[in-house]
This record gives C-alpha cells, structure tokens and sequence, in this order.
C-alpha cells in the first residue's frame, strides 16, 4: 500500500496525543505529526532519520514502510498491530472480590474496611512460566540494536511495545515503536542541536524515568533504556492492585485517576524507599554532572546504609524477591537464576555500572 492512495479522512482514529494522531486503514496503521508543532525534545526530521537508519533490519522494531509530507502534517506508514503491552498487562488481572474477615484483616491491614464490606482486589494471572522470559529477550534485543547503531530510545514504557496480532504465536512476538524523542549520537544534526554531555532530561514517562535523570544528569546513555526496562521487568512479578486498569510496578510516582501525571519527587522517594539511598561518594553521575546539592539537601551525603548493591548478595536477592513478589513461581530454578542475576545487573543507580544490553544478553542465553 501507498500512503498516495489512503485517504486520512476516511481512515480509523486509534489515539491521538499532543504530538502525533494514529490511524488504522486496514493492515496499516498512519502516524501523522504535525509540521509545525514540534515539542521539544520531539522532532520530526530526527524520528524519521532514526527509523529510516534502523530500517527492516530488527525483527522487534516495527518497520517504518513509508513516510509522506503534506502541507501541514508528515505521514508514517507501518504495519498495525492489535494490541500493546500495557493492554496486554491490563488484561492479565482479573477481579477478585473478598469478603471482609477479621482474621485475614490481621494478616493483611490493607484489606481493612468498614464491617461487613467486601475487598475489592485485582489480582495479576500472567503466567510467569510462559511469557516474561520470552518478552524480555526481545525487548533486549531490541534495544540491544538501537543501542549498538548508537540510539537512545528515550521512552521505553509499555505502551511503546506492541504485540503481533497473530494468535498462533505463543508467546506473542513484540516490537518497539515510537521514536518520537530518541536520540542519535550518530547523527550530526541531532548532536549538534543537543550536545551529548547536555542532553534534555525532559525524557521517558512516569516511573520509568532512571534516577539520574531525576538528579538533572545530561550526559546520559542507553543506560536510562536499561532502568525503564528493569520497571518494566517489575511489573510482570507483581501480585495485585485495587484499582481497575492500574498495572503496578515495584515503584510508583504517585497517579491515579485524579493525578494522571504523578510526580517525579514522589517517584524518587518511592525509588529510595524500595531500594535505598545511596552515598553521593558512590553515584559518581550525579556526583560530577547532577543535581548534586538538590540530593544532599533532601537526602544526606552518607546514604541511609540501606542501599541495595551495598547489601550482602543474599540480602540484595531478598530485596528483590520481596519488590517482585511472582519471581518466586517461575519454576525453572535456571530461569529464576537468570532473572534475578539480570535485575541486579540493572538496578544499580550508577549508569556506569548498570548492565548493558549486550550483557544482559549474554545472562539469558546462559545454558
């Protein structure tokens, strides 16, 4: 299919964002950005060098086939996929409705209602044994990629992840999209309208922002990909959520349904809170390049001895364990393993000492 011959009138509006409305036409799906409202750090002329460089050439990016200018609007053709991850997460929780008992209520303060209400609990089914090996193997190798052409995705979440739509696979297979703020270091455009030691920090969404870039580091890496990653990883190994359509994750910035935005503070405290604080003498990027008084002033110098990678390793698997409750019903010991090796290869706060893809890679094809 030409983009010449769709008429954009005609077609099915999917989403539409600040940025960019996304339409179905049969098979395909049309990203159309508008030509005059770029949003800093989103740019056209650089999504559409980025896609063109990556091409067909990764089986977990989704192609672009064909791009068109207009008077007003720059077009994008791809293949449409049903369904993205987050939707997919959202479908694996299912209602679960407990009537009060004063008994589990010692057990579980956080089901305490008033006497004689039910609990209302969505609990997560994912089958920890068939789809998170399988989804995060290519994801890896996805941002493996982009990682080894030099480009930043900048805003890996789930929503930026589609599932085919064929239903014969299983696992289904997946594909990154959106690279709407990415960053190529290899494009000289790019790197001269945004040096690379003074990145925009205005990057990622939520709580899968990494916590250098909460601190204001700008010279960053495909390091910050790697954290958003590790979120995601946490939320298929969650256990339950009380609140319809939420897909929990070991940390949270805060939203709901009245604060859709939450709030990168909250999140950062959040950060601190399920992994510790760390001396500012052993995060050398905020150290050298951040917001180094902002964290001191709000958190101390010395850290609150809690910090994960300052544990013992047994310590440091408990507090895994305890982040991402599910880890421990992957039956395959190897697989659990690999796992756990992999997110304490990325949780560290020093981008410098957080796993690459490259390395993560190497953990999971591990006999």
């Amino acid at each position: 299919m030409k983009l010449d011959s769709i008429d954009i009138t005609r077609c099915q509006l999917v989403n539409s964002t600040r940025t960019a409305r996304i339409y179905r036409s049969n098979t395909y799906a049309i990203k159309c950005l508008a030509l005059d409202y770029d949003i800093p750090p989103h740019n056209t002329e650089f999504e559409v060098s980025i896609l063109s460089k990556v091409g067909s050439k990764c089986q977990h990016i989704l192609p672009l086939l064909e791009s068109k200018a207009t008077d007003n609007d720059l077009l994008l053709l791809f293949p449409f996929e049903e369904m993205n991850l987050h939707e997919f997460m959202q479908l694996q929780y299912k209602r679960d409705i407990r009537k009060k008992n004063p008994y589990y209520d010692l057990l579980d303060s956080s089901t305490q209602t008033a006497a004689g209400s039910s609990v209302q609990k969505y609990t997560n089914q994912l089958d920890v044994n068939q789809y998170p090996l399988s989804f995060f193997s290519q994801i890896i190798e996805g941002v493996a990629f982009l990682h080894e052409n030099k480009i930043i995705h900048r805003d890996i979440k789930p929503q930026n992840i589609m599932l085919t739509n064929n239903t014969t696979t299983q696992p289904p297979k997946l594909y990154i999209i959106d690279f709407g703020v990415s960053y190529d270091m290899g494009n000289k455009s790019q790197t001269s309208a945004e040096p690379m030691d003074s990145k925009v920090t205005d990057i990622s969404t939520g709580i899968y922002k990494a916590p250098e870039v909460l601190f204001g580091v700008k010279c960053y890496d495909g390091g910050v990909d790697v954290w958003s990653l590790l979120i995601i990883v946490s939320q298929w190994f969650q256990r339950e959520t009380d609140r319809m359509g939420h897909v929990p994750a070991m940390i949270d910035d805060g939203s709901d349904d009245m604060n859709s935005d939450g709030s990168d503070f909250r999140l950062i405290c959040s950060i601190f809170e399920k992994l510790g604080v760390p001396s500012i003498l052993k995060w050398e990027a905020v150290a050298q390049h951040g917001s180094v008084d902002a964290f001191v002033g709000m958190f101390g110098a010395d850290g609150d001895g809690k910090y994960i990678l300052d544990q013992q390793k047994d310590v440091q698997v408990s507090i895994i364990e305890r982040n991402m409750p599910r880890l421990n019903e992957i039956t395959d010991v190897k697989v659990k393993q690999k796992f756990v090796n992999c997110i304490l290869g990325m949780v560290s706060f020093s981008p410098n000492e957080r796993w690459s893809c490259q390395r993560i890679l190497q953990e999971l094809k591990k006999p």
